[in-house]
């Protein structure tokens, strides 16, 4: 029923009406398909995982505005903090539908890439492409495919705030060490490294390596981006 479901769809995003074959998306480019600024009190994990319910791509009703949230197909704003708003792609819904290559996680700051990560998108759901299992290339030099995390996840530490977390150990909060965390605006903060007002904010391990963010020597970046490849 599945497969069904996915041909239908994509037969309709390649020939529909509602999305013609100028605006469908060349392959092997990056779509942006989210983007959430930092400090604007949106809940990052919250606004990824929400479905557009009044949005239904295979009959063409799909009203996508940015003032809900709603990030339209091609946006091209995504490097830049003028959008304030956290806005999320439909597509994501379909995300098995989508015969995706490459995920691409990037954190930016005035236009800037600070640092990244590719994916293997293959297989994947809107969750699980996140996994050092899945590593393509990253801007970390020793963030390794094969590597030892205690997390490296979406949503899987939730204990505390800490979501699109990679992290090497903890040991307390004078030892916690890691590359990437998105502190949410939800949920314990026990930590003085994690308590960057106003939340979310997008820390970062800097100089391609590993931090012990209790030394208070991580970035923190304007902008959040994800991206697909097909």
């Amino acid at each position: 029923m599945a497969s069904v479901f996915c041909v239908t769809f994509i037969l309709f995003v390649v020939f529909g009406s509602e999305v013609s074959t100028e605006s469908y998306p060349c392959k092997g480019k990056w779509e942006l398909f989210f983007h959430a600024p930092s400090g604007n009190g949106e809940e990052v994990l919250k606004a990824w995982k929400t479905r557009h319910n009044n949005c239904d791509i295979i009959s063409g009703i799909c009203p996508c505005s940015m003032k809900n949230g709603c990030l339209p197909l091609n946006a091209r704003m995504e490097k830049y903090k003028r959008n304030m708003k956290t806005l999320r792609s439909p597509y994501i819904d379909y995300w098995n539908c989508l015969n995706i290559k490459k995920v691409k996680i990037e954190l930016n700051t005035q236009g800037k890439t600070m640092a990244f990560i590719e994916f293997d998108g293959r297989g994947s759901n809107y969750l699980n492409w996140f996994h050092n299992s899945r590593i393509i290339k990253t801007s970390w030099a020793d963030m390794q495919k094969s590597g030892s995390y205690n997390f490296f996840s979406i949503d899987k530490e939730t204990s505390y705030s800490r979501k699109f977390f990679i992290n090497k150990n903890y040991g307390g909060c004078a030892k916690d060490a890691g590359w990437l965390v998105v502190t949410d605006i939800n949920g314990s903060k026990p930590c003085t490294w994690e308590q960057q007002k106003p939340y979310p904010q997008f820390l970062y391990a800097k100089e391609g390596k590993m931090t012990i963010w209790n030394d208070m020597k991580f970035g923190k970046a304007d902008v959040l981006n994800i991206y697909v490849q097909r």
